[in-house]
Order: structure tokens, then sequence, then C-alpha cells
């Protein structure tokens, strides 16, 4: 009759410091056994982790390194370790709460996505495997935006770049738990897991540019485009905002989040020198940075306020573009892209592919690129000149024959 194969066992340290790598089957993968006095309410139990390998002499020398921070207390098996749920929590708490409306929306939307897609996992051990799985299924549409599972006759590709931005998120996430101090004096996170892995990039994204002449022809029968209002009950249908939003979008460079959230108390109107029509200062409730900006007007921009407040005077908190449900409250974005696209159908415009109101945030900042980059960004309202200079300005065909055409011989210097 064979002998039974006994299972391998060692020790490091002594109570309540020690440490114990065993076989839970002979052959099998190591283990390692610490006492927790926490455990169970205070009564103390073991804890217990896989090494995920059969190395015995690997398994001993990794037992006396957790023997000796354990006894100087910088081992991390005796510490309660953040699961991905509380990293998450903490991260809506103390850091969401510091970005402008749409981005903190963006934050709980992708917290319920991973939370699905990465369940239960430890939020140290996200594997690469885990990573270029959800990139997969989020590209493909085999997951909503949510991280729900969706139907194979219902699933809508997405592009890599949004992709990418779920994926950036998650990054910026770790790399934030790791800077974050708790109360008991440990950091949330002790490294990122994410930190080195390949993002989803696409090779040539759609970004495009307004023009002037689509500017004009859209502005040319942006009156003509109506908006419904219901007061008491009653329906009644006037001119839209729309003309006044591309204006001020032509010549802000501002997002259209921005601008339909503007409110009378952002506006400083009266002249100075340095801001001869008036200026508004951007507030950090629509800022990505929640950081004020004050910008002043140009004339075009100046007329724009003007008509608003000829039409619909206010004060204070009262929103210059108010919804038509809800005086009270500004116009959805939603609500201004449907006019644009009714603009672009009355003026017979090719659909842009790519983008609606942001291609004329970019044709701001390219018609400024001969300007000084601090002051093009600063009045746009970009806080990274990279973003401005590689997402937003765009080279033509004009500046590219002035540079051309604009160069100076380089001769070597001549001695006599």
């Amino acid at each position: 009759m064979a002998k039974t194969r006994k299972r391998w066992t060692y020790k490091a340290g002594d109570r309540p410091h020690s440490v114990v790598v065993y076989e839970r089957e002979a052959g099998g993968v190591i283990c390692t056994r610490v006492w927790d006095a926490t455990g169970q309410g205070g009564k103390g139990n073991y804890k217990r982790i896989s090494l995920g390998h059969r190395d015995k002499a690997k398994a001993k020398r990794y037992a006396i390194d957790e023997a000796a921070k354990l006894q100087h207390g910088r081992s991390e098996l005796n510490r309660d370790k953040a699961t991905l749920a509380q990293v998450f929590a903490a991260y809506l708490e103390f850091r969401t709460p510091r970005k402008a409306e749409s981005e903190q929306d963006a934050d709980a939307r992708r917290a319920e996505l991973w939370t699905r897609v990465l369940g239960s996992t430890d939020p140290h051990n996200v594997s690469m495997a885990q990573w270029q799985s959800f990139v997969d299924a989020r590209m493909s549409g085999a997951i909503d935006a949510r991280g729900n599972a969706v139907r194979d006759d219902k699933r809508v590709a997405v592009r890599a770049r949004t992709a990418e931005a779920d994926c950036t998120w998650l990054w910026l996430v770790f790399n934030w738990a790791v800077k974050w101090r708790c109360s008991n004096g440990r950091y949330l996170m002790r490294e990122n897991p994410v930190r080195g892995y390949e993002m989803p990039r696409e090779q040539n994204p759609l970004r495009p540019v307004a023009s002037q002449d689509r500017f004009e022809a859209v502005r040319a029968v942006s009156d003509s485009v109506e908006m419904e209002l219901r007061p008491a009950g009653k329906r009644v249908r006037q001119r839209s905002y729309l003309s006044e939003l591309l204006d001020l979008a032509n010549t802000t460079g501002r997002r259209l989040s921005a601008i339909c959230e503007l409110r009378f108390e952002d506006l400083q109107l009266e002249k100075t020198q340095d801001a001869p029509y008036g200026a508004i200062l951007w507030p950090a409730r629509t800022d990505k940075k929640r950081t004020a900006r004050l910008a002043p007007l140009s004339p075009r921009g100046r007329a724009a306020i003007d008509r608003v407040k000829h039409e619909r005077p206010g004060i204070g908190a009262v929103p210059l573009f108010p919804s038509p449900t809800d005086p009270a409250e500004p116009i959805s974005r939603h609500l201004a892209d449907a006019w644009l696209r009714r603009a672009e159908v009355t003026a017979k415009l090719p659909t842009q592919r790519g983008g609606l109101w942001h291609p004329y945030r970019r044709k701001w900042a390219t018609e400024r690129k001969a300007l000084p980059d601090v002051d093009v960004a600063a009045a746009g309202g970009w806080e990274s000149l990279e973003a401005l200079k590689k997402s937003y300005q765009h080279a033509d065909a004009a500046t590219m024959l002035s540079v051309v055409l604009g160069g100076t011989e380089l001769r070597e210097l001549k001695h006599s």
C-alpha cells in the first residue's frame, strides 16, 4: 500500500509575528497563513492567502521576509486592504465633487461600469487580461456604457476613443488612490496596478474643424429655428436661442455645456481697458478643473449678450438660456444639439462626422494659431497647452503656405 505524501509546511518568526507557508494539498499551490488579531470582531483568526506558485525555496524567503516586516509593522498581511468598492466610494466622495457637473455624472457612470466589469477583484490585482478583455468588449459593443451585457443583435461598436476615456478614468482613480491618505494614516492603495497597460488608441481620430463658411451658412438660417414654450399649460412657439449660442461659441471658443449654463451673475459688462466690450467670468462650476476664468468679450460676443438681455432681462442666478419647460434651469446641450442639426438641414450642409458643436471650438483655436499659446489657452479655457495644440489646433492650407514661403536661409558664418 502506497504511503500518503505529506503536505509541506514551513514557519518563520514567533507569534504574533509568525508567518506559515504550506501546501493545502501535497505538491499543490503554496499558501501563507498569518494570525490576525482583528479578525472575527476582535476575537482573532488566521488570514490565509494563496501565493500562486509551488516553489518552496521562494515560499521560505517570502515567509522570512514577511515575518520581519510583521515585527516592524510594515507587512501588508496584517492590514485590511481596500476593496474596489471602497476605492470607488472614496474617489466619488472626495475627488468627484471638485469636478464640473458633467464630469461628476461621468464619474458615477464609470464607477458603475468598472464595478460590473471587475466585480470583487482586489484593486491591486487588476490584470492585463481583464484590461484587454474590457477593451475588446467595450469596443465591440458587447457591454454598454454602464457595463451591462448587450445582446448580439443590439450591439453597437464604439470608437477606440470611447474605450480609452473609460480606461483613462480607472488609471486616474488608482493614481489618486495611491496618494490619498486614509484616517488611519495609510494610503488607500499601495500602487497603481494598471500603470504601463496599453491604452486603446485611434490611429486617425476624427476631429473635424468648422469653417467660417459653414458658420455663416448656419448662422444665416439660425433665426428660423423655433422652440416650444409651455407657459400655464399653453403651447407657444418662438425663436430659439440658437443664434446667440452660435455667436458665443464662435467668439469665445468655449464648450457648449459651459455656454448653456451661463447665468446673468457671470456677466461683467462694464467696459474697462482690458475688456472694452465687457467680459464673462466663466464659473468654476462648469469648468473641468473647477477653476473660474475671466475672459473678455469680442464685439460680436457682446452683441449676442445684449440681444439676450433685451429679450429676457435677468439678474443673479437666472440662466441666460432658460429651459423651455423650466425657466429656473438652463437648457440642456441635447436640445441645443437638436437645434443645430435642424439648422444644418435647412442650410443644406453635409453632416460633419465626428462632431457637432466641438468643431466650432476647434475653429476658434485654429484661427488663433499665430497668437501666443498661453493667451489662447487662457481665453478659451484650456488648462493644458498640450491638449490645445494636439486636439484643437489644426494645420490649414493658408498657414502651411505661409510657413513654406516665410522661411529664412540658414548660412554659415564666414570669418575674414
